[in-house]
């Protein structure tokens, strides 16, 4: 089992620092992840939290994952880098896989794609994208996406696109791993169709149940969960919860973000991240 860091909710100005400091300890990769907006009231229920509350500040950095991305691999020459996760149906098609294919160039073959369905009608409603149906038109636009990335003439008819023969470049040059989030059976589902499962921060019960489920929905497609990966972090990252995960067959634990005893953002300052990570990489990292 591989370990990457969480740094989201952190000030922007601290990433490049922070992201080369992951490199230097040994760490596999770094997670990012993505809010357009903080609203001033929070309307639909956090899915990813104890309390149901989201865990940062209205003006904590939440800065365009992609652009985040590029810069970093700047500053970087291993690290690689997973969003978690890019609310891809917030998006149009075009504009995503243009953003992600410039990403991917600048990265090499380090950039992974982390894609989620997102929980926040109301982020929804206020650019106007659909939520209701915002699986479906996922799975299109991933469908979509992959054709662009060739960098080919491409055209396409779904539900939801219409294409006309087109060419986008610049092309992908190489293999982008495509991870899901999401626990529903639906987001489950999807990720067995695609390379891999990205989690939030779990309990281990939640873990077992997790894995047992993506087995099945692999073996539903005669696929297995060799060459698959499964990654997220846990609330209580013992010795003995890190050897389970490994056990059962999960590839990636990446540390939480840095929060506070609240679950929340942390006020930590840089000196103490860098220490924080460390710490944990003397540990656990070889």
């Amino acid at each position: 089992m591989r370990f990457w860091q969480c740094l989201n909710m952190i000030d922007m100005g601290e990433l490049p620092a922070l992201a080369r400091h992951a490199e230097e300890l040994g760490f596999e990769g770094i997670t990012l992840g993505e809010h357009l907006v903080t609203f001033s009231e929070q309307y639909d229920a956090y899915d990813y939290s104890k309390n149901g509350l989201i865990r940062w500040y209205p003006d904590t950095d939440w800065p365009d994952p992609w652009v985040q991305i590029a810069a970093l691999s700047q500053v970087t020459q291993q690290l690689k880098f997973l969003t978690t996760v890019y609310v891809l149906p917030l998006r149009d098609p075009f504009s995503a896989a243009k953003a992600i294919a410039t990403a991917a160039n600048l990265c090499e073959d380090r950039l992974w794609l982390g894609v989620g369905v997102g929980w926040q009608e109301s982020e929804f409603d206020l650019i106007g994208q659909p939520f209701r149906n915002r699986g479906r038109r996922t799975d299109e636009m991933l469908s979509l996406m992959k054709k662009l990335w060739t960098g080919e003439s491409i055209s396409f008819k779904g539900e939801f696109y219409d294409v006309p023969p087109l060419q986008m470049s610049p092309a992908v040059p190489h293999d982008l791993p495509i991870l899901i989030g999401g626990t529903s059976p639906s987001a489950l589902a999807r990720a067995a169709r695609h390379d891999g499962f990205t989690g939030a921060q779990h309990e281990m019960q939640e873990v077992e149940t997790i894995i047992a489920a993506l087995r099945e929905a692999r073996e539903a497609r005669d696929a297995s969960l060799e060459d698959f990966e499964i990654a997220f972090a846990l609330y209580d990252p013992s010795d003995r919860n890190i050897e389970r995960c490994a056990e059962l067959g999960a590839t990636i634990l990446y540390r939480d973000a840095f929060c506070d005893e609240r679950g929340m953002a942390s006020k930590m300052s840089l000196d103490e991240k860098l220490r924080d990570m460390e710490a944990f990489a003397r540990a656990h990292l070889a």
